[in-house]
């Protein structure tokens, strides 16, 4: 890890403006607050004497795939820092540039997750162990001795290992969500010590459900039908086919993971096997790091979007139940119900775990924009405008707005930039929100509520030490609080601008801000000036429809 890129929230010393910060004491309205929260020291310390869950993973050999996703690093810093005498985690993970796999194993262990980590354990690179594999590939792309390493050692299983993309191709969502499932169980059936098969699914599997109990649902299609449909026909001819398929499902990532399911439920009988199913997965609440996320993925796309001032309107309803949770929440609670299904060793069951948001403690959809209340103060030198951001239900008025909002801005930006000899980059970037929206806007029109008797459960069974240890509960979240960082984190880890340069940032902001209330001034009285003098009152009405919408509607 480079130590001269290092993001401020992982240094010892600071300059003297951030630790000014850092140091001092803020109230919420004052705009080095969400800089001082984030900065400030976070205790993740791990109690080793008095925890179950940490005795229990004493010695264990674990084998995560996905690892080196946004969930899988999580999970694996998380096991290592909880339980220094762990045994070796074997991750499978694709060879790249002729890199035979424990150096890219090394390489992603490089990730700022890890930092903190390595404080503690300078050696934990030493308990990973990289496997070639890819599960594209038949057999997952793994060698014999690699299968007999993980069936003579590994007592814990955590598969992860998904292609998450909404719009995946079908044949590749089924050869990984599916097949791969598939072979994951049977190598899972030939261990010789297995004491828990962790599969991560998602709460949103069966969202052609209102209600979500922890239970399995018929499959849109038989697994093993849809197998041999994949690999008998050409890429070309599945993807013409795909929307009859797909049927009630809303994209190709939950129609494979709702049949996925089904083949734990056929296939994993006899093992001790669990599904665990989180809704959306944001950012980390607490540890290691407060606000850290790596990727952009669904509404960590729309905030950052809303953030750089890209993103204006997006079609939802600002009232629904944005269901999502914080990754190392999520992990925790992995960690746990693995616990619970070694210790009970339920042979004849496959239990499900939903993980989702607290019916005592929703999130709705128009909760995201305290993101902005706190964390665009801090500001950036990369702003292309002024942040604000709306939800509408109305599908009409959402085209209206966001032609006005985003098209008509990317048309004359872009025109501007070949005037100057530079490259249009605009109309491109719009091309591909558009598609975003559109994927995403199944999720915020609509709204789902879950049953979660067997996390709860799982919560409650733990003792203090391991409630302190692993926090999942969802009920003691408050919201607020976490998004009063996210902005910051994001500045940091997503846009790579470190806080290093908060003043440069901040005088950016102000002229961007002072450009946009100077432009909205002006379209206001020329607005006003052809309403009353011209035939043309539609052009007019339009930019005044959208200023009023800008100024009377609150959707927090």
């Amino acid at each position: 890890m480079n130590s001269k890129v290092l993001p401020t929230v992982l240094r010892k010393t600071l300059p003297p403006n951030l630790e000014k910060i850092r140091n001092g004491h803020y109230t919420k309205s004052d705009y080095d607050y969400p800089i001082h929260l984030y900065l400030k020291p976070n205790d993740i310390t791990v109690q080793q004497e008095g925890s179950e869950i940490v005795e229990y993973l004493r010695g264990k050999n674990v084998l995560v795939t996905g690892g080196t996703g946004f969930l899988g690093k999580l999970l694996i810093e998380k096991l290592l820092r909880s339980c220094k005498d762990i045994g070796k985690i074997y991750v499978i993970i694709r060879t790249k540039k002729a890199k035979d796999p424990q150096t890219r194993t090394n390489e992603f262990l490089d990730n700022w997750v890890f930092y903190k980590l390595s404080e503690m354990f300078p050696d934990y690179k030493k308990k990973v162990v990289g496997l070639s594999g890819d599960f594209e590939l038949d057999g997952l792309g793994l060698s014999e001795e690699s299968k007999e390493l993980i069936t003579n050692e590994v007592q814990l299983i955590y598969h992860g290992a998904a292609t998450i993309r909404f719009d995946e191709n079908l044949k590749k969502a089924v050869k990984i969500n599916i097949i791969g499932t598939q072979e994951m169980i049977n190598i899972a059936k030939q261990c010789k010590n297995l004491e828990a098969f962790i599969h991560f699914s998602t709460a949103f599997s069966n969202c052609h459900e209102s209600h979500i109990r922890e239970d399995f649902y018929p499959p849109h299609m038989d697994p093993y039908k849809l197998i041999k449909v994949t690999e008998n026909l050409s890429a070309e001819v599945i993807d013409k086919i795909t929307p009859g398929l797909l049927g009630s499902a809303p994209n190709t990532y939950a129609f494979t993971k709702q049949i996925a399911e089904d083949v734990v439920r056929q296939e994993a009988i006899g093992l001790p096997a669990c599904i665990h199913r989180p809704s959306i997965v944001i950012a980390c609440a607490r540890e290691p790091i407060r606000s850290w996320v790596d990727n952009i993925f669904g509404p960590v796309g729309l905030v950052q979007g809303a953030a750089m001032g890209l993103l204006h309107i997006m079609r939802g309803n600002p009232n629904g139940r944005c269901d999502m949770v914080p990754v190392d929440y999520v992990i925790n609670s992995c960690i746990a119900t693995s616990y619970q299904v070694a210790k009970e060793r339920n042979l004849s069951k496959v239990p499900i775990f939903n993980y989702t948001t607290s019916n005592d403690n929703p999130l709705l959809w128009r909760g995201l924009s305290m993101n902005s209340e706190q964390g665009v103060k801090v500001g950036s030198t990369i702003l292309l405008a002024k942040a604000f951001f709306r939800f509408t239900k109305c599908l009409y008025w959402f085209y209206f707005l966001n032609f006005l909002l985003h098209t008509i801005p990317a048309f004359i930006a872009d025109h501007v930039a070949v005037l100057l000899g530079k490259k249009p980059l605009l109309g491109k970037a719009y091309s591909k929100i558009n598609k975003f929206m559109s994927v995403l806007s199944h999720f915020t029109c609509n709204q789902w509520t879950y049953e979660y008797n067997n996390t709860v459960e799982s919560w409650q069974n733990l003792n203090n030490i391991d409630k302190r240890n692993f926090p999942f509960d969802m009920s003691t979240i408050d919201w607020q609080d976490y998004f009063d960082t996210y902005l910051v984190a994001m500045r940091e880890f997503l846009v790579k601008e470190p806080l290093d340069n908060l003043e440069a940032g901040r005088r950016w902001l102000k002229i961007i801000n002072t450009t946009h209330y100077a432009v909205f001034t002006l379209l206001t009285v020329f607005s006003a000036y052809y309403l009353l003098n011209t035939i043309f009152f539609f052009i007019p009405v339009c930019i005044i429809s959208v200023e009023l919408y800008y100024l009377f509607t609150n959707d927090r």
